[in-house]
């Protein structure tokens, strides 16, 4: 490997000089047992579209928060990770046919591995918490999110009645597919303004549902301050600055999920469908 060689026909990872793979080996990752906790909320679309770049066209002015518990990861030697999304359903404007799916403000993890393959390499918006294992009980759902002991972000869930095999059904259609969304931003070193790449990336995820409720549901915020958690207060608090207009339905499913990195690209560009 050359520094000055930067099409050398392999994917790289840092360490670069020892990391380096065929591309045509980012395929579909399999996570064999997914559990999802999801629930929506309408916000102000004038807060809320300052929050997300303009080549993104908003359409539905809300907010998508989903915990995941992975387990059976494939690429993790079948390990698994906890994670929460924050999102919002958009459409992109830039790449020909316009393209619909959920741009994340933030994704939290709780394993290094998966934060470093999807921040540089697929432009997700990963760092890291503290994210226990949901709890279930009664028919209740609860799941926080938290740093160094300081919880931000608490959801809670009725479960209501399970789904039906229709609804089954048409989750499953066309792969179960999600379509995220990202902005791939990486500064200039030293005191320099200004970027040295940034683009929006898309990034689609299949899924396979088998079973699952419709819930009800409610979500809590807590901004901290800087002292409190210096590297991600801001974030927290644009989040939770965003006020809760009327909560849509919840859910919980069961299935499983692959990861299309084969399909992975950066925008604008043409997007190659199977």
């Amino acid at each position: 490997m050359r520094i000055t060689d930067k099409e050398d026909g392999l994917t790289h990872r840092m360490p670069a000089h020892i990391l380096g793979w065929d591309p045509s080996q980012c395929g579909v990752c399999p996570y064999d047992d997914v559990t999802s906790i999801a629930i929506m909320y309408r916000t102000e679309m004038e807060r809320l579209r300052a929050l997300i770049p303009e080549e993104f066209e908003v359409t539905q002015p809300a907010v998508a928060i989903v915990y995941q518990k992975c387990n059976g990861v494939q690429w993790m030697g079948g390990a698994g990770y906890s994670l929460v999304a924050v999102s919002t359903p958009v459409r992109y404007l830039e790449a020909g046919d316009p393209l619909e799916g959920m741009f994340h403000h933030v994704l939290w993890e709780d394993k290094a591995a998966p934060i470093l393959g999807g921040r540089e390499e697929a432009g997700m918006p990963k760092v890291w918490a503290d994210i226990p294992e949901y709890r279930r009980m009664n028919g209740n759902l609860s799941v926080n999110v938290s740093h160094e002991g300081r919880t931000f972000l608490e959801v809670e869930l009725a479960e209501v009645r399970p789904f039906t095999p229709a609804e089954i059904a048409e989750m499953n259609e066309n792969h179960g597919r999600l379509v995220q969304f990202g902005w791939r931003y990486i500064p200039k070193i030293g005191p320099f303004p200004g970027a040295a790449l940034s683009e929006a990336t898309y990034y689609p995820v299949d899924n396979e549902y088998v079973s699952g409720s419709v819930c009800t549901g409610s979500v809590a915020w807590t901004a901290l301050k800087p002292e409190q958690h210096p590297m991600q207060f801001a974030i927290i608090g644009a989040l939770a600055s965003l006020p809760v207009l009327e909560y849509f339905a919840g859910s919980i499913k069961r299935g499983r999920s692959w990861m299309r990195m084969d399909l992975a690209r950066s925008l604008p560009q043409v997007i190659y469908h199977d």
